[in-house]
């Protein structure tokens, strides 16, 4: 019996599907995250004095997004700073961001991490960076300072978190002036009697105010009656500012007295007598000589002028 060679089409079906699966598996693989084998890409170069542990196959990041990935690392030692000479492969589709003043570093995905290589975009107005050209590198001694920094700046927010720790645990268990501020209830109920006088105190000072602008108000009316009887000429104010009878009394009255002083310093009558006349003044110092006399003799010899008798 003869054995035939055919192929069934059952078994061409499952084959063509297997490798139509396959297809699929390998170009998801390669356009998943990351960039695809049918990209159309572009090379450049770059040098550094250390990679520090980058390998072949990393990957090429440009703003956090993953554009490509280092095709070859070798030694080349031109100077004291390209020592290393690095070649990367990026989608030609941002190669617009790539101009003269681009530069690249070496980053960690985390600090202990794989390496990468970051490229930081150049300015857009300047001319694109020819294919296979060389990107200016930022030293990876930078980056690692950077790294430093951070970390530093991580050790200083973790003390200031347990300072800030401990405040608020002090301030719960009422310890220091702070935690007794917050803890007794005695400054709280101070601070309400204080409030309570405060605003006693300024509804007195309303009062008073009120109280005051009513005797201004009072004050002010009744300088405006006063002002309005003088300009009537009614009421004694009015009369004493506008009726010239009181003048003309003030003048007779000053010239009278000019007159009767003048007859004085003339000596004329009693008055004239007893100012310009010194014989009165004499007469009466005489007077008081001898009262003195009398008084002193009687003082000596009380019996010479009282005769005194018991029986």
């Amino acid at each position: 019996m003869k054995r035939t060679n055919r192929i069934k089409w059952g078994e061409i079906k499952v084959g063509v599907l297997v490798v139509f699966a396959l297809a699929i598996l390998l170009w998801v693989s390669f356009s998943g995250e990351g960039t695809s084998i049918f990209d159309s890409k572009v090379s450049y170069r770059a040098y550094f004095t250390n990679v520090n542990g980058l390998v072949s196959g990393a990957p090429v990041w440009i703003s956090g997004v993953e554009i490509g990935n280092v095709t070859l690392i070798k030694f080349v030692n031109l100077d004291s700073v390209r020592q290393i000479e690095i070649k990367i492969r990026v989608k030609k589709e941002i190669c617009n961001m790539i101009t003269t003043n681009a530069a690249v570093k070496l980053g960690n995905i985390g600090f202990l991490g794989d390496k990468y290589v970051e490229i930081i975009p150049g300015t857009l107005t300047l001319p694109q960076l020819e294919p296979g050209g060389t990107i200016q590198t930022i030293s990876s001694a930078d980056a690692v300072a950077m790294i430093s920094e951070g970390q530093k700046a991580m050790s200083s927010a973790r003390k200031l978190s347990d300072n800030l720790t401990e405040l608020t645990g002090q301030l719960k268990r009422g310890e220091g002036t702070a935690g007794k501020l917050f803890a007794n209830d005695t400054l709280y109920y101070e601070m309400t009697k204080l409030v309570t006088s405060l605003t006693s105190l300024v509804k007195d000072l309303q009062q008073n105010q009120e109280r005051l602008i009513s005797s201004v108000e009072k004050a002010s009316k009744n300088l405006a009656d006063i002002t309005g009887q003088i300009n009537s000429k009614t009421g004694t104010a009015g009369k004493f500012i506008s009726d010239p009878a009181l003048y003309d009394n003030l003048r007779s009255s000053t010239g009278r007295i000019d007159s009767i002083l003048a007859r004085v310093e003339r000596g004329e009558g009693s008055a004239g007598a007893l100012v310009r006349d010194d014989s009165l003044y004499q007469e009466v110092k005489h007077l008081i000589i001898r009262v003195e006399s009398l008084v002193s003799d009687i003082e000596k010899n009380p019996r010479k002028y009282f005769k005194f008798s018991v029986f």
